[in-house]
């Protein structure tokens, strides 16, 4: 057992550091600080951000490091956005596990695949880096962070000056990629609980009393196990904001189906927007492309989309997925169930479908019998495999993008005022949702 007392003589604890458990943040922090004067990200504030993080950690999974450049190998290009890139790397010496006091070094989990997010131009760090930054550290705290994505550090392309997020890599790719990649592996089973990790995830960011606001299936990322189980986590927190600070920049952001109607109009971002997205995610889900791929993503879209048009409901779709995805998109705010509500519905769903014991959950779930048959008829095996059909179909000859969509990526959304001059008065303040 390693004596930290040895160590550290402001720590009055024995450590053996098997677990996070034993993490000793006395001992830690004087390693940390010891080392500060060995590196610097080149800004200050952020700087003290990083340092703060590791001076405060009671487990490695709380702290970020700066990551120099040198230390990343293997660097692929897998995605490109709108405002930046995403590439996957080997970092050399890996996330911090624990201290070894005997050599008064990190014990690291060497040769870690991760993924690097650049943002384009991004060579100073603006409030907004350090934003997303904070949020992904608070994403880190187990209290809020279940299904979402982890950060490991930032780091700066030396020779284009931009900085850039180093996160955990998700082996699945996103949640378009899942579906193309591993449909033959989708069940009725499968989709509930990936929809249920996503949930867990939304609860996360809103328990922590912020917005995701760019919730799509290009954020939701996936890993896939040696048993072919597929777990699945909410990244890039970009846009994210407290629920009580109110945005200056009233542009919406995103891919446009999954931008809530009063958001697209211009009104403030709720939680219910962020419901919205959920919303669209089902419908990718059950029907294996993305809302409106037969649509250019412009106004005349928008304008329909505000007017309560929604994707077509494929015909093998259980009806209670059906309607829990519809009351999720639906046009008025208020109607859209809160986070905490969807999770108990797809709760429900999940243990109907994994539990065979009818008078057990007619007696934990408080659901009747005659209910419990029809859901689980609902999600039957000639519905399951129509389903899969069409997701083979799809992966095989899938729909062509249109111009307008742009590989499925956020952008600016700049169609709030030419929507009002060809709206009546009328119609202007029915879809504002004014009082």
């Amino acid at each position: 057992m390693d004596n930290c007392q040895e160590y550290s003589q402001d720590c009055s604890q024995e450590c053996s550091h098997e677990s996070y458990s034993d993490y000793c943040k006395t001992c830690n922090s004087v390693h940390f600080r010891n080392n500060f004067a060995h590196w610097t990200s080149g800004d200050l504030n952020l700087d003290k951000l990083i340092q703060n993080s590791q001076l405060n950690a009671n487990s490695p999974m709380k702290l970020i490091e700066w990551i120099e450049y040198s230390n990343l190998e293997n660097i692929e290009l897998i995605a490109h956005g709108g405002f930046g890139s995403v590439y996957k790397a080997i970092w050399k010496d890996g996330p911090i596990m624990d201290l070894d006091f005997n050599k008064s070094k990190w014990r690291r989990e060497n040769k870690k695949e991760v993924a690097v997010k650049k943002f384009q131009n991004v060579t100073n760090v603006s409030s907004a880096f350090l934003n997303e930054v904070k949020f992904n550290l608070e994403m880190n705290d187990a209290t809020y962070g279940i299904n979402t994505i982890q950060i490991y550090g930032i780091t700066r392309d030396q020779q284009n000056g931009e900085y850039a997020i180093v996160t955990e890599f998700k082996n699945g790719g996103n949640l378009r990629q899942m579906i193309k990649q591993n449909h033959s592996n989708l069940t009725w089973k499968v989709i509930i609980e990936i929809l249920m990790r996503i949930c867990e995830g939304l609860c996360s960011v809103h328990d922590s009393k912020h917005f995701h606001k760019d919730l799509h299936s290009g954020n939701i990322l996936h890993s896939i196990h040696p048993n072919n189980k597929i777990k699945s986590v909410i990244s890039d927190f970009g846009l994210c904001r407290p629920m009580d600070q109110s945005s200056t920049d009233k542009t919406p952001y995103g891919v446009l189906p999954f931008v809530a109607p009063e958001v697209l109009l211009g009104k403030e971002f709720t939680e219910a927007a962020d419901i919205y997205g959920f919303g669209m995610i089902m419908s990718e889900l059950i029907s294996g492309e993305a809302p409106f791929v037969d649509r250019e993503y412009d106004e005349n879209l928008t304008l329909a989309i505000c007017y309560g048009q929604r994707p077509q409901i494929p015909e093998y779709t259980p009806k209670p997925y059906a309607v829990l995805m519809k009351r999720c998109w639906d046009l008025v705010p208020t109607n859209r169930p809160t986070t905490e509500k969807l999770y108990d519905q797809i709760d429900n769903l999940r243990n109907v479908l994994f539990i065979d014991n009818l008078s057990h959950l007619n007696e934990d779930l408080g659901l009747e019998i005659k209910e419990i048959k029809e859901i689980k008829e609902a999600f039957n095996q000639e519905r399951e495999d129509k389903w899969k059909a069409r997701l083979a179909e799809l992966a095989t000859n899938p729909i062509p993008l249109k111009k307008s969509q742009n590989s499925l990526t956020s952008k600016r959304l700049n169609y709030s005022q030419s929507l009002s001059q060809k709206l009546s008065v009328e119609d202007w303040n029915k879809l504002k949702f004014t009082d």
